[in-house]
């Protein structure tokens, strides 16, 4: 879920991998599906968006470089968000007590070591 486990959640279908041989990125594969849907007279999404802290790249780097070293999968270290980085950063945060938002920000950098 690309806003963290409490964000909104989609059911995607084949579509969705259409998209993202186009760019990889979910949010991208996800806003071109909305926008399609609501193009059909579809509605606007029923959950709202809660803020998410932006992050540089260079700094999504070092929390994968670090997240890595601990033994955790993050895929490739690219410095962008993915479905391995997300997973890494929830067992990180299972792991030391946190709440398992999945989502990065700026504060976790620091805290992983």
């Amino acid at each position: 879920m690309p806003a963290g486990r409490l964000g909104p959640a989609f059911l995607v279908s084949e579509n969705f991998y259409a998209l993202k041989q186009y760019n990889e990125s979910d949010l991208y594969a996800l806003f071109i599906g909305h926008l399609a849907d609501r193009l059909r007279g579809g509605s606007g999404f029923l959950t709202a968006w809660r803020p998410i802290d932006p992050m540089k790249r260079g700094d999504i780097w070092t929390m994968q470089e670090r997240l890595q070293a601990q033994g955790h999968d993050v895929g490739k270290v690219d410095g962008l968000i993915g479905f391995a980085t997300r997973t890494a950063i929830g067992e990180w945060q299972a792991r030391n007590r946190r709440a398992e938002t999945c989502v990065p920000d700026a504060a976790l950098i620091p805290m992983i070591r």
